[in-house]
C-alpha cells in the first residue's frame, strides 16, 4: 500500500472516531513520523486530507453496494441490504464526525453531500423505479418525495435520536427501512419481506 493511501486510511479512522476538529495535521504527521513539510506535500491542507478521507469512506461503501446489487435480484431486497450495510457502517461512526464537518469543514461536507446525492440518483432511485415497474410498490408513489422524507437524512436521524444507544442494528433497519418500504408495497407484495 502506498504511503499516501495509508495516511488517508489512518486519518479516516481517527476522523470517524473523534471528529475532524480535534485531529490536527501535527497529530497525523506525528502518527506517521513524517515532517509537516512532507505531509503538506501530500495534502495541501487538512481540508484536502478530509476530502480524500471522505472519498475513501464512500468508495468503500459503494464497493459493498456493487457486491449487493450483483447478488440480489429483487430491487427492494437490494435496498434493504444496502441500508443494512449503511446503518452498520453509521453505527461505527461518532456523530461528532458529521457535525464537525458541517461546522468547520464546509468543502469536505460538500464531498459527503455529493455522495449522498450520488447514492440516491444512481442506486436508490433506480431500484425504487425498478420496483415500481415490476409492480412491487404502488404506482402512485412519488419516489423522490418518499426518499426525501424517509431516507434523505437517515444518518443524521440515527444519531439525533441516539438510536444505537437504545436499539439494536436490526431494530434500526426495521424502523428506518423495512417498515417504510412496507408502507409503499402493493397489496399483492405485502408479505415480500
Amino acid at each position: 500500500m502506498d504511503r499516501k493511501k495509508e495516511i488517508i486510511e489512518k486519518a479516516l479512522t481517527h476522523f470517524l472516531k473523534n471528529g475532524s476538529k480535534i485531529i490536527t495535521m501535527d497529530d497525523i504527521a506525528n502518527e506517521f513520523r513524517l515532517s509537516k513539510k512532507t505531509l503538506y506535500c501530500l495534502f495541501e491542507n487538512k481540508e484536502a486530507l478530509l476530502k480524500e478521507a471522505i472519498d475513501l469512506l464512500w468508495q468503500n461503501f459503494l464497493d459493498e453496494v456493487t457486491v449487493i446489487k450483483s447478488k440480489e435480484e429483487n430491487p427492494l431486497l437490494k435496498i434493504i441490504a444496502i441500508y443494512k450495510v449503511g446503518i452498520q457502517n453509521i453505527s461505527n461512526i461518532n456523530p461528532v464526525f458529521l457535525f464537525s464537518l458541517k461546522k468547520y469543514h464546509p468543502d469536505a461536507m460538500d464531498v459527503y453531500k455529493h455522495y449522498k446525492v450520488f447514492m440516491y440518483e444512481n442506486v436508490v432511485r433506480p431500484l425504487l423505479e425498478e420496483a415500481k415497474t415490476k409492480q412491487l410498490i404502488r404506482k402512485d408513489v412519488d419516489i423522490e418525495l418518499f426518499h426525501n422524507i424517509n431516507f434523505e437524512d437517515i444518518d443524521e436521524k440515527l444519531w439525533k435520536y441516539k438510536v444505537f444507544e437504545s436499539y439494536s442494528i436490526p431494530q434500526a433497519i426495521d424502523y428506518f427501512v423495512i417498515l417504510k418500504l412496507k408502507g409503499i408495497l402493493t397489496k399483492e407484495n405485502f408479505d415480500l419481506f
